[in-house]
């Protein structure tokens, strides 16, 4: 009786183990994928854009006295030079579309400035020196505009750029008047205030860090 029972439980642990690799075969083999290979966006240029600036100048400033008090002066004669340096800071805006690697755009710059230069005048100076006076001509250039046109080439978000067009700056002069008087040191001899117009040329490169 006791080796039927072995028998018997021989055969139950037999048929259980050839049963245990069938029901491994029926399972789904796992299939193993690569990942996608990570693709870097192109960076595009076209679009709206605003932004700030700012950085120095430099002015060249030559003057000629050709009147005294509104009557012709005969021949006219030169007072010198002198530039007009200083810091300038503002803002631009502009819109560009990109064609290819190819970048168009146009733009607006307004900016503050203060370029200031001074030089003693070669003519009156010395006339007033025996008398111990001076005459000092003085420039100041507060404001500048450029409204430009932009041709440039991307390299991804690499680009470079010549732009053109159109510039304007508001320039102010005086003559200044040294006496040897103590408590009247100067006198603001003469004055003016100009608006000129001009052309404007130049280059740059700009990098793009963040997407737009």
């Amino acid at each position: 009786m006791s080796e039927l029972r072995k028998l018997a439980c021989t055969a139950v642990g037999l048929i259980a183990m050839s049963a245990t690799p069938a029901l491994a075969a029926d399972l789904p083999a796992k299939v193993y994928t690569k990942a996608p290979v990570a693709v870097a966006p192109i960076y595009n240029w076209s679009g709206f854009y605003i932004g700030l600036n700012g950085g120095g100048g430099s002015s060249h400033n030559c003057w000629t006295l050709n009147n005294i008090a509104g009557a012709v002066a005969l021949p006219s004669a030169s007072e010198g030079c002198h530039d007009a340096t200083g810091g300038l800071a503002g803002g631009q805006i502009g819109y560009r579309w990109q064609t290819s690697n190819w970048v168009f755009g146009v733009e607006a710059q307004g900016d503050w400035a203060d370029l200031k230069g001074s030089n003693s005048s070669l003519v009156l100076a010395p006339l007033l020196a025996p008398l111990g006076g001076g005459f000092t001509n003085t420039t100041k250039i507060d404001a500048i505009g450029l409204f430009t046109g932009q041709v440039g080439y991307a390299w991804n978000n690499v680009l470079w750029y010549a732009k053109g067009g159109a510039a304007v700056t508001h320039d102010k002069y005086s003559g200044s008047l040294t006496t040897p008087i103590a408590f009247l040191p100067t006198l603001n001899f003469d004055g003016a205030s100009q608006t000129r117009w001009g052309g404007a040329v130049g280059t740059g490169v700009e990098i793009g860090f963040a997407p737009g």
